[in-house]
C-alpha cells in the first residue's frame, strides 16, 4: 500500500533531503560500498547500507508505520529491503556508530554511521519498544553538498529528545537479530531493540512540530 504525500514533507529539510538523494556521492576515500568485509553476506549488507537512491513516495509501505514495525512475533521475513517507510517517533538517543566494516574500519567520524535510537513515546523508555535508524556518511556528504549538516553532533543536538518524522529503506540488521525482542531464540536477555529491521538509511528527517506530547525526561536512576 503506497500513501499520498503528506504536507510535512514539503518542508525545506524534505526538499533538501529529496533533491540531494537524487546524487550520488563520492565514497570515503579508498573505502567502496562493500566496505573492508571479507564474507560476501556482509558485503551484500554493506551495499545496502550504502545506499543513495532517495526514497519518494511511491517507494513507502503506508502499512509499515511505527506500530507495525514493533508488533510482536519473529519478524524476519515481514518485510524487504526495497521497502521505504516514513514514521513519527520519539529520539530517545543519538550515537556515534563507531568503526565498522561498512566504513573500513575507520577512525574518522565523519566516516561512521549516526545512529538513532527511537521510541513511539517520549514516556516509553525500554529497550524492547526501540527501533534504530541509521544515517550513513554517504547521506551525511549528499546533505553537506547541499549546506545542511548532518554531522553526529549536529543532529544529536537538534534531534535529541525530540519528535520526528524519519522517512527511510528498511534493511534487516542480521547482527542485531540476537539482541533484537522479535528475532532473539534465547531468553530476552541483553535485549537492545524491538527488532532487527532498522531504517537505514535515512534519506529525510524532520521535526514533528504536531505533536502534543510532552517531552519528558528519562526517569531518574538516582537515589532520592
Amino acid at each position: 500500500m503506497k500513501r499520498l504525500l503528506r504536507p510535512g514533507l514539503v518542508l525545506a529539510a524534505a526538499l533538501f533531503a529529496a533533491a540531494a538523494y537524487a546524487q550520488k556521492p563520492a565514497a570515503a576515500a579508498g573505502c567502496p560500498p562493500q566496505g573492508d568485509a571479507a564474507k560476501p553476506k556482509e558485503q551484500a549488507l554493506n551495499v545496502l547500507k550504502a545506499r543513495t537512491d532517495a526514497a519518494t513516495d511511491d517507494d513507502v509501505d503506508d502499512t509499515a508505520d511505527m506500530a507495525a514495525l514493533l508488533e510482536p512475533g519473529d519478524d524476519t521475513l515481514r518485510w524487504t529491503s526495497d521497502t521505504a517507510v516514513e514514521i513519527t517517533a520519539f529520539v530517545m538517543d543519538v550515537r556515534d556508530g563507531g568503526p565498522a566494516s561498512s566504513n573500513c574500519h575507520s577512525s574518522n567520524p565523519a566516516d561512521h554511521d549516526t545512529i538513532l535510537d527511537l521510541s513511539p513515546s517520549a514516556n516509553v523508555f525500554d529497550g524492547g519498544h526501540r527501533i534504530v535508524a541509521v544515517i550513513t556518511p554517504e547521506g551525511r556528504r549528499i546533505m553537506a553538498g547541499n549546506g545542511v549538516d548532518w554531522s553526529t553532533n549536529a543532529i544529536q543536538a537538534a534531534y535529541t529528545r525530540h519528535y520526528v518524522k524519519i522517512v527511510g529503506w528498511l534493511l534487516f540488521d542480521t547482527a542485531a537479530a540476537g539482541r533484537s525482542l522479535n528475532s532473539a531464540s534465547l531468553a530476552k536477555n541483553g535485549i537492545t531493540r524491538a527488532t532487527a529491521w532498522e531504517i537505514h538509511p535515512v534519506t529525510s528527517m524532520e521535526l514533528d512540530t504536531n505533536s502534543l506530547e510532552p517531552q519528558q525526561l528519562a526517569p531518574s536512576t538516582e537515589t532520592p
